[in-house]
């Protein structure tokens, strides 16, 4: 007698819709990824988190999303140096980054004193985008980290083309600005009110 092979059940109608929509998410997904590039649609997720951005729509922040460069950087690597002229903005994919203030504020000696660290989802440099000013301090990860970058150049002459999208955007950066001056204050007063 010959060896009769197992026959699976058939699929209940729901059950196999279910079974193929899977299957066109994984592959939908795998095609996406492979057509985009590795972390780009990351990029855009992460920027619309960003409280910088949140204002603007998935379009506008897909397109800002084209502007930006994936760096896979070492541990130890100084990202941003002290006093030097910012060129972009950064956001950390993955990983973690120190900064740190020379005991001078000039930056121009080596031992620097740790004034916080930031982590994934969080952004550093992003005045450079809109001022020329020399940056406040240094950036170094502290562990092997991604980052996205995105270019001041590329910025400009995306939003140099689109004044409806530069409104919104420096608008963003006044809101971001005014709540940060409103914490700083509010830290001052509790400071002065301790030394009282």
């Amino acid at each position: 007698m010959g060896h009769v092979p197992r026959v699976a059940p058939p699929l209940t109608t729901v059950a196999h819709s279910r079974r193929v929509s899977e299957g066109v998410r994984i592959r939908f997904r795998a095609v996406e990824l492979e057509l985009t590039g590795f972390g780009e649609f990351e990029g855009v997720e992460l920027l619309q988190k960003l409280h910088l951005f949140q204002k603007l729509t998935f379009d506008e922040t897909t397109r800002l999303g084209s502007l930006i460069q994936y760096l896979d950087v070492p541990e130890g690597t100084v990202v941003i140096e002290q006093n030097a002229l910012g060129d972009a903005l950064y956001v950390i994919g993955k990983g973690e980054v120190i900064v740190s203030r020379d005991a001078d504020g000039d930056g121009r000696h080596e031992k620097h004193e740790e004034i916080g660290r930031l982590r994934e989802g969080e952004l550093f440099g992003e005045m450079s985008l809109i001022d020329d000013v020399l940056t406040s301090a240094r950036v170094t990860t502290a562990v092997p980290s991604r980052l996205l970058k995105m270019p001041r150049a590329e910025f400009e002459a995306m939003l140099a083309q689109d004044d409806k999208l530069a409104v919104k955007v420096y608008r963003s950066f006044i809101r971001t600005m005014a709540e940060r001056l409103r914490r700083t204050s509010a830290q001052l007063s509790r400071t002065q009110a301790f030394v009282r």
